[in-house]
């Protein structure tokens, strides 16, 4: 006999199975349909992450690590190794990264590596080994500006910088180039022309900054008689020195007692002042003379309140002096006497070459100064 019941429930559960699978079917064909329409996220295998840089520029255009802890420089680090050692380190300690990323407005090749003399690695900044200020607690504090006259924060437009070498204090550019000033020349006018540029190439730099114990304002520029531009300080033209190798080298010091280096607190070169109340008139002096005789030069001073004239000669020499006043290797003697007075003294001439000369008084406690004069000096013949 048929059991209709069991082939119903059997047709029953085929017709349900039937169903899920078509239910399942029309699913994962909206689903497919849906995802097809997505456009899928590529990713490149292996690309690197943005590299942060771990040297930059503060808001005050200073060199600050990746924390914001700023950097210094050592003036006694001229040479471009680091003299601040043992007790030193433990108020400067070093910088080192061994892989330098830097901020927009610093260049990567600006920076390189020493290896100290305990050993340790220490980054550097145009030669300058670098440091952090142990008071520096925050962000951005620069408690070690100017310290001694000796620490400076690290700035990267610096034009020129300090050296602290061997008890002699100097200006140098910003990698530790020494500067020279040549005592023949005058107030802004440089003096070394033609073969002497050689020997002794001018610095320039177009726009100076300078450490903080300096003024910026003390720097100018000039057009020399080559017609090189030329960066002054106080008024002196400055110099390199061919025969300097090496950084913090001063081989041009003292050469022919007339280049030396220019330290920061130099007076610099002025053109002398007249008191307004009183003069000088050098009222004759012959244009030539022979060698081997006596020349006579006479002048008169005026003027002045009281008119005490304290102190007047002549101040000579063999060289020019320019607006250098203590440059006169000699004197007449000195004389005395009040406003309006004639004086005249003689002077020796040489055998040869030119005499400088300026008349010098001090008119109520105040020096004044002729303009420079010369006599040239004709050679004695035989009349054998």
């Amino acid at each position: 006999m048929i059991n209709w019941e069991e082939i119903m429930k059997r047709i029953y559960l085929f017709l349900v199975l039937i169903g899920i699978l078509i239910i399942f079917v029309l699913g994962g064909c909206v689903s497919q349909q849906q995802t097809g329409n997505q456009t899928p996220v590529k990713q490149t295998p292996g690309q690197p992450s943005i590299e942060q840089p771990n040297v930059k520029l503060s808001t005050e255009n200073y060199i600050v690590d990746d924390k914001e802890k700023t950097l210094y420089l050592f003036t006694k680090d001229a040479k471009g190794d680091s003299k601040c050692t043992d007790a030193c380190l433990n108020i400067w300690p070093i910088f080192y990264r061994e892989k330098i990323s830097v901020s927009s407005g610093l260049n990567s090749s600006d920076f390189g590596t020493i290896t100290r003399t305990d050993g340790n690695k220490q980054t550097t900044f145009k030669g300058w080994p670098l440091y952090y200020f142990s008071s520096d607690v925050k962000p951005g504090d620069i408690k070690g500006e100017g310290v001694n006259s000796i620490w400076f924060i690290a700035r990267h437009d610096y034009a020129v910088f300090i050296a602290d070498k061997d008890n002699l204090k100097f200006i140098v550019d910003a990698k530790g180039n020494t500067l020279y000033s040549f005592n023949k020349d005058q107030p802004d006018v440089s003096n070394c022309k033609g073969g002497c540029l050689k020997a002794w190439p001018v610095f320039y730099a177009g726009n100076i900054v300078a450490p903080s114990i300096m003024n910026n304002s003390d720097f100018g520029v000039i057009t020399n008689s080559e017609g090189s531009r030329q960066t002054t300080y106080k008024k002196m033209p400055l110099y390199y020195y061919v025969n300097d190798t090496a950084r913090g080298d001063t081989n041009g010091h003292g050469v022919n007692d007339a280049w030396f280096i220019v330290e920061p607190a130099a007076k610099g070169l002025s053109t002398p002042t007249q008191n307004a109340s009183s003069a000088i008139k050098v009222t004759s002096f012959p244009q030539s003379a022979h060698s081997d005789t006596v020349v006579t030069i006479k002048w008169e001073v005026t003027g002045g309140t009281e008119g005490e004239i304290s102190n007047t000669a002549i101040i000579w020499g063999y060289n020019s002096a320019g607006a250098n006043i203590s440059e006169y290797p000699k004197a007449t003697m000195i004389q005395t006497g009040k406003t309006p007075k004639e004086f005249s003294a003689g002077i020796n001439i040489p055998s040869s070459g030119t005499l400088y000369f300026r008349i010098h008084a001090v008119v109520d406690g105040s020096d004044i100064y002729s303009p420079e004069n010369q006599v040239s000096i004709i050679q004695q013949t035989s009349s054998y």
